[in-house]
């Protein structure tokens, strides 16, 4: 992988975990890594090795071709999965917020 590759790689990577609103040091706690060895691989100065790359795209969402080579960029993701990108997110009044929305959007189907 060549030093440009590394480096849009690592854009990717930054950009996906700003959209889904984790720090670094949130995000790396996520995937079980240090937060210098996160920061490095953010950076493009370190590359991931493959276990941690697919920690990375597991938690992010997407596709490992996404993260490597830019291609496809989601994954579709299954409810469960959904859940737990928000779960990763949400305090517990954040949580209560949610429950009240739902709870008004599920009535409002019903009628």
């Amino acid at each position: 992988m060549t030093s440009v590759e590394m480096k849009a790689m690592a854009n990717r990577i930054k950009d996906r975990r700003d959209a889904l609103g984790y720090t670094q040091e949130q995000f790396a706690e996520a995937i079980e890594l240090s937060a210098s060895s996160y920061t490095k691989i953010e950076n493009a100065f370190q590359k991931p090795a493959l276990d941690t790359l697919i920690r990375i795209s597991e938690k992010l969402v997407v596709s490992l071709d996404y993260l490597v080579f830019g291609g496809e960029r989601l994954q579709k993701p299954d409810d469960a999965e959904l859940m737990r990108v928000i779960m990763d997110f949400a305090d517990a009044e954040k949580l209560e917020h949610m429950e009240a929305l739902l709870g008004k959007i599920i009535k409002a189907k019903k009628r």
